[in-house]
């Protein structure tokens, strides 16, 4: 009998847990969309090793410098080709630090990619992986973390003269409660990018791209983008982003600037001059964001933008 009330008590325990309301956390994978520019991998699974050469880039990024506990991101993203460069692999993993609460992610890509004439190549890749979501009860003002997969897809082409890709970073990510209702419904994109690299003087390149992107029941949104590179040294870019893909549609600017400090190591600072997933950007007089980029190649044999 006593087992069985302590049975009866743990079940009602956890299906109350279930039940009570929470509070969304809103900044998950979306986190890394607005890193595509520097890192397209976060938003296209069929990037991994387009490079070729194994590259590792390491970003963190502060919003909100002049609050207190204001949210930190560290994320690290890795890949490279194998099987004579038929193969990509890629990784990444995600930090997310708002308050007291925590999101993690990681998540691994895997494409194939075939030749075509004029050295061009297109591959085909897929992603998956998991996330932990934290929420807070309101009832108990305590908080849990509850694991979401992740599942992604993507095209992407590229040759001397022009990119594109299509993906869906995430036909996944949901949670629901014991009564079917959703505690957590990814954005889900649809992403179309397409660029191409200029050679418009000696050892200068221009590199103008746009990003499409479609999410259900919202207005179509656009990233119109322009890159420099002088001197394969130094790299200058700025972005409009109109209806970013994130929980909450944003316009805002991106400027960018890259340096080169050897063959191996690449340094680079990015500005937006709102924080992209965040609802709660408006609530601060400070809604810009602030990220350091490092990229470390070992054994890379060109340069790569």
């Amino acid at each position: 009998m006593r087992l069985g009330f302590l049975a009866s008590v743990a079940t009602f325990l956890i299906v109350s847990l279930w039940i009570l309301p929470s509070q969304r956390v809103y900044a998950q994978k979306e986190v890394l969309y607005s890193q595509y520019l520097l890192n397209p991998l976060s938003i296209n699974p069929a990037y991994a090793g387009s490079r070729e050469s194994f590259h590792l880039t390491a970003f963190l990024r502060r919003k909100w410098i002049s609050v207190r506990s204001a949210p930190v991101t560290q994320s690290v993203s890795a890949d490279g080709a194998i099987a004579h460069g038929r193969v990509g692999l890629g990784f990444q993993a995600l930090n997310d630090q708002t308050g007291r609460l925590s999101t993690q992610g990681v998540y691994g890509s895997v494409a194939y990619r075939f030749n075509l004439p004029a050295l061009a190549k297109l591959s085909i890749g897929m992603q998956g992986g998991v996330s932990l979501i934290p929420f807070t009860y309101s009832a108990t003002l305590s908080s849990n973390s509850r694991a979401m997969g992740s599942f992604g897809v993507g095209i992407y082409y590229q040759s001397d003269r022009f990119f594109a890709g299509v993906s869906a970073p995430e036909l996944s990510g949901q949670i629901t409660d014991l009564t079917g209702q959703y505690v957590y419904k990814s954005v889900r994109p649809i992403m179309i990018q397409a660029g191409m690299p200029i050679d418009v003087a000696e050892n200068t390149v221009l590199i103008p791209s746009v990003l499409i992107s479609k999410i259900a029941d919202r207005s179509l949104g656009f990233d119109i983008n322009l890159r420099a590179w002088f001197n394969e040294q130094v790299g200058l870019g700025l972005s409009y982003r109109q209806n970013s893909p994130g929980y909450i549609s944003t316009n805002y600017v991106q400027a960018i600037a890259e340096y080169q400090l050897s063959k191996a190591i690449r340094l680079a600072y990015i500005f937006n001059s709102q924080t992209p997933e965040s609802p709660n950007a408006l609530q601060y007089d400070q809604k810009s964001v602030h990220e350091i980029m490092l990229r470390f190649a070992p054994s890379v044999l060109t340069f790569k933008y």
